[in-house]
């Protein structure tokens, strides 16, 4: 009996340091992904001023290309580590020639609140209406690369958009995790909280989509934008040559594809 009861305590002791071990690094890289936008810095080397746009009391943001002419389409764009509202229309803006508009998520910047993954999707969900409401007769292209694409399949999900546009995506959140911290595997993803699920998402997208990787992309690699792909009903994939994770919009071959890709009508086939 006193033997059975120390195989016990020592099988009940491994479940306790398991247990502790997943939260901790579910912990650990939620506090690591949210701080890329909560102490991001502006940068300096930007290719415009972008303009400040309060969305609400609380939430604010930055767009640039406000009062073009060319407004019959409008960009939402939600960008990667670092890239938040103002550095995302800072350096990207200038290569589209539509309003190009970004948001700071709750609890982040200026924005305050706390920030989570209601808050989040909150977020996109008061830029999509600010824009709507400015801008009602405009066609809506959301487009998000890395942490930011499954925010942009989100809303995508929720609202109707013309088209969405993903560079560098992931099925859920254990995609980028996995890659610092490879815990979250199978059934273990249950240890994440604030999961961001772009293939569930996926599945209520009825614009088209367009999907870019790259092969020189080492944290989310072509291969998975394959498997993405697969998640929507009316996706195209385009896979580029050796341009790296956060260089997506560097270069010219990208920019010229999304362009073509937001320019082209819907009744037109993919």
């Amino acid at each position: 009996m006193e033997r059975n009861m120390d195989t016990i305590r020592i099988i009940l002791k491994i479940v306790m340091w398991f247990l502790i071990a997943e939260f901790g690094c579910n912990f650990i890289m939620q506090t690591i992904s949210y701080s890329f936008y909560k102490n991001a810095k502006k940068m300096a080397d930007i290719s415009c001023t972008p303009q400040f746009i309060q969305f609400r009391d609380t939430l604010t943001g930055y767009g640039n290309n406000l009062y073009s002419k060319k407004n019959n389409k409008i960009i939402l764009f939600f960008g990667g580590s670092n890239y938040i509202a103002y550095n995302s229309v800072g350096k990207y803006s200038p290569k589209f020639d539509y309003p190009f508009i970004s948001v700071d998520y709750y609890g982040t910047q200026e924005s305050s609140g706390k920030m989570n993954l209601k808050t989040i999707k909150q977020s996109a969900e008061a830029l999509y209406e600010w824009v709507r409401n400015h801008y009602p007769d405009s066609e809506i292209i959301i487009i998000g690369h890395s942490y930011g694409a499954g925010i942009a399949t989100y809303l995508a999900s929720v609202r109707e958009c013309h088209s969405l546009v993903i560079a560098a995506g992931y099925r859920d959140i254990s995609d980028l995790y996995n890659r610092i911290i490879p815990v979250f595997w199978g059934p273990l993803k249950i240890f994440i909280s604030n999961n961001i699920r772009t293939a569930e998402y996926a599945k209520n997208v009825k614009c088209p989509v367009y999907i870019i990787g790259s092969t020189g992309d080492k944290i989310l690699s072509f291969s998975l934008q394959e498997k993405l792909s697969c998640c929507f009903r009316n996706s195209k994939i385009k896979i580029f040559d050796d341009i790296a994770h956060e260089d997506y919009f560097y270069s010219d071959n990208v920019v010229n594809f999304i362009n073509q890709a937001i320019d082209q009508d819907n009744d037109k086939e993919l």
